[in-house]
């Protein structure tokens, strides 16, 4: 049963990670469109800001938990390698529980944002288009909530966060 689910949730963050993937890739392509229309003096459309914009943070949140869990963010190992095995173990795992915590009270406030948002109809009002606030902060809480989950596999899980090689990413 947990295997199942592993698997599900597995796919799910890649899942995740390629939606950022092809985000990625249309904001370029919005980017391009907005200054090649500008720099000719044609019309274009006041939402690809919008679409860029926002892009920035839904590409962030939707691929920061799959970059936990292949360890592709950013740490640093200068201590975690100058110590003897057991104790980069207890360490890692600290430091990971630390990373849990952190991202769980992000994720908290930043649902607890998006909710008020919803509920009070915030309007973010950057640019010349009133759009809804939560649609901003939505991804947010996804985001963190799911990287508090990756650090957390790291407190309990086989494999410790930190490999004690400074400067080597298997």
């Amino acid at each position: 049963m947990l295997e199942t689910i592993d698997t599900y949730y597995s796919r799910l963050l890649r899942g995740m990670a390629a939606l950022a993937a092809v985000y990625l890739g249309l904001m370029m392509v919005a980017i391009v469109y907005s200054v090649l229309f500008r720099s000719l003096g044609l019309e274009y459309s006041s939402y690809s800001f919008v679409f860029i914009e926002y892009g920035f943070i839904y590409t962030l949140m939707l691929g920061a938990p799959w970059l936990v869990r292949q360890r592709g963010h950013v740490y640093i190992e200068i201590v975690t390698a100058a110590v003897s095995v057991p104790v980069r173990n207890v360490l890692s795992r600290v430091v990971a529980a630390l990373c849990f915590l952190v991202c769980l009270v992000l994720a908290f406030y930043a649902g607890a944002l998006a909710l008020e948002d919803y509920v009070t109809g915030e309007l973010d009002v950057r640019g010349s288009r009133d759009i809804p606030r939560y649609i901003v902060m939505a991804a947010m809480p996804v985001g963190f909530g799911f990287m508090s989950l990756e650090f957390l596999r790291f407190v309990f899980g086989r494999e410790a966060m930190h490999t004690g090689q400074a400067g080597v990413h298997e």
